[in-house]
Formats: C-alpha cells, sequence, structure tokens
C-alpha cells in the first residue's frame, strides 16, 4: 500500500514537470525509482509477514482464553482440546499454554505428566522460575519426593513472598508436613501462634491447616485465645462449628451457626440433622444451601438420596441438573435421572433417556438399566415386541419379576394397557406372594372320561367291513 501511494505521487509530479525536462531524464534517475520500487516491495512483503504472524498471534491468545475459560469451568478436557490448537513449532506462547497444560495435568492426579510439561526448556528457565516454581513444588509434594522438595523450597519461597499475604502459612506448613519436620509443624500450629491469632485472616488459614491436618481438636484448645473481635467474622464461626463438628460436639457446632444463614452453615445444621435421623429437616437445610449456592457438592450428595428418601421427586430431578462435578460418570447421573422420571410417572422422556442411555452403553447396559428398561417399555407399550425383549433380557439378569411379566406377555395381549385399566378384574385370593413362597405338594391331574374308550373301539369296528377271503 505503501509503495502504491509513492508511485502515485510520482506519476502526478511527473505529469507536472515541463516536457522539456522529462526529456532530459537520465537513465541514472531511472535507476534510482526502480531502486526506490524494490525496497517498497521489500517494505510490503515484511509488512505481509508481520500480518500473518499478528494474525497467527491472535488466534493462539483466543485458544488460549477459551482454555482459560474451561479450566475456570472445570471442563479440563475441552481446555487441554483448545491448548492442542496451538503449534508447539510456531507459537510464540509455547511457555503458557505449557503452564496451562502442567495445571490440567496437576487437577487430573497426572502428576508426573505435569512435572514434564514444567521441566521443558521452553518453560524451565529463570524468565519463568515465578510463575512455576510453586506449581513445581506442590507437584512433588503429590508424589512424595522428598529430595526435590528440599532442592525447590527455598528459592520458591524466597522469590514468591513479595506475593503472599500470609507469609506463606499454608505452604510452609505443607512443606514442613511433606519433609516430615514434626517441630517445625507443631510450632506453626501449636506454638508460635501469638502473630497468627490476632489476625482475622490469618486465624481462619490456621483453622483451615488445622482441619487438613486432623489437627481440629488441638486446636480447639486454643480457640480459647481467640480475641473476641474474631467471633464476628462469621466465616471464623463456621470454620470453629465445623470443627467441633468434626470432633463430635454437635451441641457447640450448632451453637456458633444457629444464626447464620450461608451454604456453609447450612450444610453443618443439615449435618447435624442427618446424624439425628431428623431427614425433613436435614433436607430443608440442604435446600436453602443450594439457594446459597446452586452447585454445592457438599449439599447435593445429601440432598439427593434424601429426595429419593422423601418421595421429593420433582426436586431430585432439579438437583441432579446442577451436578458439575466431572468427574462423576455421566451415565450414572442419566440412569439416576431416569429413576426419578420413573417415580414422576413421566414415562415418554423417561423412554427417550433410555434409548441415549443404552447407546452410551453400547446396548450392553448394567443389570438395573435393563430392568427400568423393562417397566418404561411395559408401561408406555408402543412396541410389544420390544417390550417383550425387554422382559427377557432383565429375566435373564435373573431378575424374578420381569421373568414374571415375561410369560404374561404369552398370555395378554397388550399386557400394558390391561395393566392401566381401571375395570374390575378378576382376582384369586389364594395368590399372593407368600403364597408363590410356600412349598406345594404335586398332585397328578385327574382326567375325567366323558366317553369310555372300550365304546369307541367297539363303534369303529363295526365300520370295519372285513371280506371272507
Amino acid at each position: 500500500m505503501k509503495a502504491l501511494y509513492v508511485l502515485l505521487f510520482l506519476s502526478l509530479s511527473v505529469g507536472f514537470i515541463p516536457m522539456k525536462a522529462h526529456a532530459q531524464a537520465n537513465e541514472d534517475e531511472l535507476k534510482e525509482i526502480i531502486l526506490e520500487g524494490e525496497e517498497y516491495s521489500l517494505d510490503a512483503l515484511t509488512e505481509t509477514n508481520q500480518i500473518k504472524d499478528n494474525n497467527q498471534r491472535q488466534v493462539d491468545l483466543y485458544n488460549l482464553q477459551k482454555a482459560k475459560f474451561k479450566m475456570i469451568s472445570g471442563d479440563l478436557k475441552l481446555a487441554e482440546f483448545f491448548l492442542g490448537r496451538i503449534s508447539e513449532k510456531e507459537s510464540a506462547v509455547m511457555a503458557i499454554k505449557k503452564r496451562y497444560l502442567a495445571m490440567i495435568y496437576f487437577v487430573q492426579g497426572r502428576f508426573d505428566k505435569s512435572i514434564k510439561e514444567l521441566d521443558d526448556p521452553k518453560v524451565n528457565n529463570n524468565n519463568y522460575f515465578i510463575q512455576n516454581c510453586l506449581l513445581r513444588l506442590i507437584n512433588f509434594m503429590a508424589v512424595n519426593d522428598v529430595a526435590a522438595i528440599n532442592r525447590e523450597k527455598q528459592s520458591c519461597q524466597f522469590y514468591t513472598m513479595k506475593f503472599s499475604k500470609n507469609d506463606q502459612f499454608w505452604l510452609d506448613s505443607m512443606i514442613k508436613l511433606k519433609t516430615n519436620d514434626v517441630q517445625g509443624l507443631k510450632k506453626n500450629m501449636l506454638t508460635d501462634i501469638e502473630y497468627t491469632i490476632s489476625d482475622d485472616e490469618m486465624s481462619k488459614l490456621w483453622l483451615k491447616t488445622g482441619l487438613y491436618l486432623n489437627k481440629e481438636k488441638d486446636l480447639l484448645n486454643l480457640i480459647s485465645l481467640l480475641p473476641e473481635s474474631s467471633y464476628q467474622s462469621k466465616k471464623l464461626r463456621e470454620i470453629i462449628a465445623f470443627m467441633y463438628l468434626r470432633s463430635g460436639d454437635s451441641k457447640k457446632a450448632l451453637a456458633f451457626v444457629d444464626d447464620i444463614d450461608s451454604a456453609n452453615a447450612e450444610n453443618i445444621k443439615g449435618n447435624i440433622n442427618l446424624a439425628n435421623k431428623e431427614y425433613e429437616l436435614a433436607f430443608g437445610h440442604f435446600r436453602l444451601a443450594l439457594q446459597k449456592k446452586q452447585d454445592s457438592q457438599n449439599s447435593l450428595e445429601r440432598a439427593i438420596p434424601l429426595s429419593w428418601l422423601l418421595s421429593q421427586w420433582a426436586d431430585g430431578l432439579s438437583m441432579l441438573n446442577n451436578i458439575s462435578n466431572k468427574s462423576l460418570d455421566p451415565r450414572n447421573s442419566q440412569a439416576l435421572k431416569i429413576a426419578f422420571l420413573i417415580r414422576e410417572k413421566r414415562f415418554v422422556e423417561a423412554q427417550r433417556e433410555l434409548t441415549l442411555l443404552k447407546i452410551a452403553f453400547k446396548n450392553e447396559p448394567p443389570f438395573e438399566v435393563n430392568i427400568m428398561d423393562s417397566y418404561v417399555n411395559l408401561i408406555v407399550g408402543s412396541e410389544k415386541r420390544k417390550a417383550e425383549e425387554t422382559a427377557e433380557k432383565s429375566c435373564k439378569s435373573f431378575d424374578g419379576m420381569s421373568c414374571w411379566i415375561s410369560l404374561q406377555y404369552i398370555q395378554w395381549e397388550n399386557l400394558g394397557k390391561t395393566i392401566q385399566r381401571d375395570d374390575t378384574t378378576y382376582t384369586d385370593k389364594t395368590l399372593s406372594l407368600d403364597s408363590l413362597k410356600e412349598k406345594k405338594t404335586i398332585e397328578p391331574l385327574v382326567e375325567a372320561k366323558s366317553i369310555d374308550q372300550s365304546d369307541i373301539e367297539e363303534l369303529d369296528g363295526e365300520t370295519i367291513k372285513i371280506s371272507p377271503q
């Protein structure tokens, strides 16, 4: 574009030069113009390459942003997919890609792969030491590589200290735990706590670390040292209540959170009710917790089973839709959803979900799915042969009820509709579940003779004409 503007300017300038002067243009001037044109061509090529590099960088940054968003939302597989679109040979953001991959592998528990990514020369250099050393350190903790922890800890703590608001209390405690520094850990948690309890944020971290290390009983003996102002913090009271709950003192735990309506507080109250088998009260508290935080895993893990026990099918279905734990097998969640749909008598939806679930299991679903499939097809009754096949499959899995249903298909033309009829039907009062279990004496059937066999033979003989010959 720049070359085009220059050529246009030259052409206009030449138009105003007197014809005589133009005729006197020598070869040197022409060569100069040609040389300038070559320079402009090189500039254009450089500009094209810069545009290409810039476009590639924009694409790489887009993939990094998408990967980061998916990591935050918990979809690690898709995050890894977007990172895979960044070229390892040409990209200028390779160090960031490696660090993100290392984070993903760490969260997935693939610690060796995480360490391998961080050991790559593109990442493992002084330029990125501060960004990566903490991730390296906790990877070494995860694989219990004490030698590597001792090698890395001092330099990493020194260079990252300025970014910590709590003097790296948690990191220092975990390092002492992994390196078996019992005295140092005791000093952190039980002895040298004057500075720790003087600040609410440090007190929370101190108590949380104690919970992680199962030191709640030891720390509960020291909470009287906390200043009175600390008890105005609802977060701090929640942690103390949870410590009392873990130590078995439900009464004190409830006293600390009775007037708090946060998700954590409601979960603590619900757990106390659950321990006392007060299921309806517990379910109410977990529902309140879910109103504060829809994807609270602690609440969902307890509220969904309670919704089944209390026949709250609609609530159970709603809670199942809020599960965000990607580590769970989605087929199990779908099977549970089908069970709730059946209880809600939404059989058409259940049949649709069963079709998808069987595809997910590659038409080899487990025993429980076959039973649900048999029952739903029986009730819906859209395809008799399909219903018979599902009943037979469940029967082969040794489900007695499915075997009984399979036999009934032989006698009834449309068993599903027959079951749903409101008409009065004949009922054998002697036939019950207990009577079917009883051992019976088999007596041979007695045939009632309506015509004597000898009479038949005599009649047949009269019709036979015997020739004298």
